[in-house]
């Protein structure tokens, strides 16, 4: 870390930005990082060829904040943007903040104590706190005394995750150690989720702090919006879950955190389909397969025999052609969850 001559101290990490026509929102956020008391060694703000006027408002803003450098590429889509980020980044740390949202006044001040508490750490986790788009955020009610907890390993760190229900997948929820990335970002939608158990896995000091330092903003344009979910969205998640699920095999972690990490992925999986139908009718014979998945792949019912018999059984009650009986008999025969993910992708309409 280094000390500049003004008051404010600079501390080694870059700041990557990735920004395609968030003009309504790219100023509130480069403010909520200038505005600290602790500051970014530089901030990188990937212009992925914007068409509104976010490349002018981010270069008036750096005429007078030189941590703020502007890029320009042609529009590749976020993962591209974020990989240009990390190949210019010059910061022994990084962080990963989306245009449209605003950091806690005090994060940089957080991840200095804790660097100041041991210089070896090589991630910084923290919670974050969902706002409405049109709402302010009162930082004073995030007021909380320093309580940061400590792991030998970001392995410990995800298990702790897990057990406590908060599941890992956005790559903006931390800071961490350049080094110690192994991949690049890839894919329009869910990129970040291998990357972040890239990164919690790899690290060895981590600090984990329980208050939020990051607001999300919720838009109306959101990922969660249904005009945006579609079947393509959807199938590309399910090759999340399939890729996150091969990784995490060869992980020193425990079977219950893999499997609960997994689960959580495959629910996932299904909320997205149920928020694809969420203004249409879902077909019938889609229910009959997400029922039988979550039964076989979430509840993780082992017993051969009578999941053959529960899906007769369901079947019959559910007036299933016998055609799809005998497919959903073949899955549980054969414990196939490639081949059943791609059966219901193809149903969706």
């Amino acid at each position: 870390m280094n000390h500049d001559k003004n008051p404010k101290t600079v501390i080694n990490l870059s700041i990557i930005i990735p920004c395609y026509n968030v003009e309504d929102y790219i100023e509130q956020c480069l403010i909520s990082i200038i505005k600290q008391d602790f500051l970014p060694k530089e901030i990188l703000c990937i212009d992925d060829g914007a068409t509104d006027s976010t490349a002018k408002i981010i270069k008036v803003l750096a005429l007078n904040h030189p941590c703020i450098k502007y890029v320009y590429q042609k529009n590749q889509g976020v993962s591209e943007a974020r990989n240009t980020g990390l190949s210019l980044a010059s910061a022994k740390y990084i962080q990963f903040v989306d245009p449209d949202d605003i950091l806690h006044c005090d994060i940089l001040k957080k991840f200095f104590i804790c660097y100041e508490k041991n210089r070896d750490i090589e991630l910084f986790y923290f919670e974050h706190e969902c706002f409405e788009n049109d709402k302010s955020i009162d930082y004073s009610y995030y007021q909380h005394d320093d309580y940061f907890i400590s792991f030998k390993s970001g392995n410990e760190l995800f298990t702790y995750l897990i057990k406590k229900k908060k599941y890992p997948g956005a790559c903006w929820k931390y800071i961490f150690m350049k080094d110690i990335l192994n991949l690049n970002f890839v894919g329009k939608n869910h990129e970040d989720h291998l990357i972040t158990l890239d990164i919690l896995t790899s690290a060895n000091l981590s600090y984990y702090y329980k208050t939020p330092l990051y607001f999300y903003r919720k838009r109306d344009n959101s990922l969660s919006n249904k005009k945006n979910i579609n079947k393509n969205y959807v199938s590309l998640f399910s090759q999340v879950v399939i890729q996150c699920s091969n990784y995490l095999k060869f992980k020193n972690l425990s079977n219950y955190t893999k499997q609960q990490y997994i689960k959580f992925l495959r629910l996932d999986y299904l909320f997205n389909i149920d928020i694809y139908y969420l203004e249409t009718q879902k077909p019938t014979i889609l229910n009959a397969y997400t029922h039988i998945y979550t039964r076989l792949f979430i509840k993780n019912k082992l017993k051969t025999i009578s999941n053959i018999w529960y899906i007769i059984c369901y079947g019959k009650k559910n007036n299933v052609p016998i055609k799809h009986i005998m497919i959903l008999l073949q899955v549980a025969l054969n414990k196939d969850i490639n081949f059943i993910t791609n059966k219901i992708n193809a149903m969706l309409e």
